[in-house]
């Protein structure tokens, strides 16, 4: 009878002892959870201010174009991001990105400036977006603080050596086939596609930038290239307006290009793009404002017969193009120099050549 409670002793010093084992490791379990949590809430915020860089960085990148308004046009792009409910947003959504900073750099390497006193040549944007995280349970630690959580990204106009697609089938003729603007100058309309030769020497038979230059082609060059779309109108109207069309190969500078016969009446194809644009105002490049499709993407050929590609350059679609009422006038454009593809405005580099935008960390 003496050792019958024996039994029950143990198990009350068992339970005694798991109460206290409980009571002491309490404090480091709630610990590990709240930094769990709190390291997860950090890397949650990190994301989201990352996505929103990214963006951004993008955004902004699209809108230089060597101008002094397009460095203006990306700092606000940059510092607003991307439009949309929640676009801009961090924690969960609840708040708007504000602390932006946006630098600028002519070199993917640097250095980046946040006003640079010109311009011209800058192409690269690094954005930096940073937000103080609430903490919740490490500040009960000594000396912890919310942290500041920061995240950069570099986007630019990196230079491409072909095109596979977005280029439109024209095929200015270079004055200048080794000048880096292949002798044309920024601001004169050259020609897109020429009028028959029998009428070049008549009154508003040449565009301004044309007028004492005969294509290479001679008088069957028309100015219209193939890339994949056909000779017919009914194709030559879907490259343009829609650049539906299939290149076998890419075009690189050293292409041989294939050029469409014949006079064509791609008039009402010009004035169809020109009207898409939501400026259908501006006289000029210069006061241009609208959504890009005036913007032409071309191939310039050496003037050859048959033409190689020696460059790529971005044109702009003027108003009152001769070529929209009289089938026998050429198409004009105004020469703006680099090219941006899928882009709204021309590039931001100093000299012609083909550009996309694109993340580069």
């Amino acid at each position: 009878m003496p050792h019958s409670r024996t039994p029950q002793l143990g198990k009350r010093s068992q339970r005694g002892s798991t109460l206290l084992l409980v009571v002491v490791t309490l404090p480091a379990i709630i610990g590990v959870l709240g930094l769990a949590a709190d390291l997860g809430r950090i890397y949650i915020v990190k994301n989201e201010l990352q996505t929103f860089v990214d963006a951004s960085s993008l955004l902004a990148s699209l809108e230089l174009d060597g101008t002094s308004q397009g460095l203006a046009n990306a700092q606000a792009a940059a510092a607003t991001g991307p439009v949309g409910a929640t676009a801009n947003k961090w924690d969960f959504s609840t708040k708007t990105v504000s602390n932006v900073q946006p630098t600028f750099a002519q070199t993917l390497a640097g250095p980046y400036q946040a006003s640079p006193g010109s311009a011209s040549g800058y192409r690269f944007v690094q954005v930096t977006a940073s937000a103080q995280v609430q903490l919740y349970f490490l500040p009960i630690l000594p000396g912890v603080t919310s942290p500041t959580v920061t995240a950069t990204a570099i986007a630019g106009q990196g230079a491409e050596s072909s095109v596979g697609e977005g280029a439109a089938p024209f095929s200015p003729d270079a004055h200048t086939p080794a000048d880096p603007d292949f002798g044309f100058t920024i601001g004169e309309q050259y020609t897109l596609k020429w009028a028959p030769s029998g009428q070049r020497d008549k009154p508003g038979g040449r565009c301004p930038g044309d007028a004492t230059f005969d294509p290479g082609g001679g008088s069957s060059d028309r100015g219209y290239i193939d890339v994949g779309q056909g000779n017919g109108n009914s194709a030559l109207h879907d490259a343009i307006v829609n650049n539906d069309y299939n290149l076998a190969e890419p075009l690189t500078v050293g292409s041989s290009l294939d050029m469409v016969p014949g006079n064509k009446h791609v008039g009402p194809a010009v004035d169809e793009r020109f009207n898409q644009d939501t400026d259908t105002v501006a006289a000029t490049y210069r006061t241009y404002t609208g959504n890009g499709r005036r913007v032409l993407v071309v191939a310039v050929n050496n003037a050859g017969d048959p033409g190689q590609v020696v460059g790529f350059a971005a044109f702009f679609l003027p108003p009152n193009n001769p070529c929209v009422g009289e089938n026998k006038l050429p198409c004009c454009a105004e020469y703006l120099g680099p090219a941006v593809l899928s882009g709204k405005h021309k590039g931001a580099a100093t000299a012609a050549g083909l550009y996309k935008v694109k993340l580069f960390r």
